[in-house]
């Protein structure tokens, strides 16, 4: 086994969503004739879809902070055995933040964190609890992330604002997109809650509903304008907490037969083709996948203006519309707009869909292996 490189990943939660979905296809996309793969991770709410080759370790801990032990003689075991290179890599900030401390007396380890959401992340929180929890990671980055072997953030914003934060290099490597899967996949069923129907206009959001979605705001602002539209309905996939909150609000506004809440698809993207628009009003990101996606399956985009990755993939805007976050106002006005001349956002699409090569699976696991063989 000395010829193969080993590679630990930590994902702790694997929920379906896109940090999982990118860190597998990752993995699943690495050389396995040069690379030893083994993932742990502490809970799961769906089938993971991990190559064979790839050694799954489910981790018995009821958080990350608590897993260290185990996690650490997991590390020491495979220590013990030969490799050409030894690399652990961490998903999460608040795993990455525990790397430090679980590699330090393993001394053939190299370390990679990965960064998948900006640092307006620590703005928002849910309670006192999460508030006090996010002020110890962000302290604990700004100590730790310089000891890592590599900083990985997955948009330039984003690299540029942590490796500030934290006086440390941050490289900036794209989450993977594979066009042609995504294609395919969209052809592989129909929906059948609704059905493709040119005499209505549907926008749809694809995301877990949770409060930095802000799926309300997506809300307000089509309860603002729907009324002059009236063959206009909006389609929402996921789960998460907000979901009562989100049924709360259609119920109140009377808005059952123009909104469809639908449970999240392990394959969403047939929805992307009975579409005509795609909104993502997130109050944070890193590299949304879902705005790659729909500009694959030829879908117009408006998004938030949060930080960061939105606003690189549309071009700062010559690639889709982009509104003020939180502003539903601004929404409004932009959905308004295409609703009244499609063309122009149809033509920013075009634009951006060109510049979608940036982030196809090929060349972002080449960008990989290139650094996991000169770490």
């Amino acid at each position: 086994m000395h010829n193969k490189t080993l590679i630990i990943c930590y994902h702790p939660y694997s929920y379906m969503g896109g940090a999982t979905n990118k860190i597998i296809q990752l993995l699943n996309g690495l050389n396995k004739k040069k690379y030893k793969i083994v993932y742990i991770y502490l809970n799961k709410n769906y089938e993971l879809d991990l190559d064979k080759e790839i050694n799954s370790i489910k981790v018995n801990a009821k958080s990350t902070l608590l897993s260290f032990f185990e996690i650490k003689k997991i590390i020491n075991r495979f220590d013990k055995k030969i490799f050409k290179k030894k690399i652990f890599i961490s998903n999460q900030n608040y795993s990455n933040i525990l790397t430090y401390f679980l590699i330090k007396d393993f001394k053939e380890f190299k370390s990679i964190l990965i960064e998948r959401n900006h640092l307006d992340e620590f703005n928002y929180y849910n309670s006192l609890k999460d508030f006090f929890k996010k002020k110890i990671i962000k302290k604990i980055m700004k100590f730790n992330y310089k000891y890592a072997s590599l900083v990985i953030g997955n948009s330039k914003k984003l690299s540029i604002d942590l490796s500030n934060f934290t006086n440390s290099k941050v490289k900036t490597i794209y989450s993977p997109t594979n066009s042609k899967k995504i294609i395919q996949l969209s052809k592989l069923y129909t929906p059948k809650e609704l059905k493709k129907d040119k005499s209505r206009i549907r926008i749809l959001s694809v995301s877990r509903f949770s409060k930095r979605k802000d799926i309300i705001t997506l809300l307000k602002a089509f309860n603002f304008i729907h009324d002059k539209f009236p063959k206009l309905d909006l389609i929402l996939i996921g789960y998460g907490p907000e979901l009562n909150k989100i049924k709360s609000f259609i119920k109140f506004h009377e808005l059952s037969n123009k909104i469809y809440v639908l449970p999240p698809k392990k394959n969403p993207f047939p929805y992307f083709l009975i579409s005509d628009l795609y909104v993502m009003p997130s109050l944070y990101e890193g590299c949304p996948n879902s705005i790659v996606e729909a500009l694959v399956l030829n879908l117009p985009v408006i998004s938030s203006n949060c930080n960061s990755g939105p606003s690189e993939i549309l071009l700062n805007g010559k690639g889709g519309f982009i509104f003020k976050k939180q502003n539903f106002h601004s929404l409004a006005a932009k959905i308004q707009l295409f609703l009244r001349n499609k063309n122009i956002l149809i033509k920013k699409l075009k634009i951006a869909k060109k510049k979608t090569h940036r982030f196809e699976e090929k060349l972002i696991i080449n960008k990989y292996e290139n650094l996991l063989d000169n770490i």
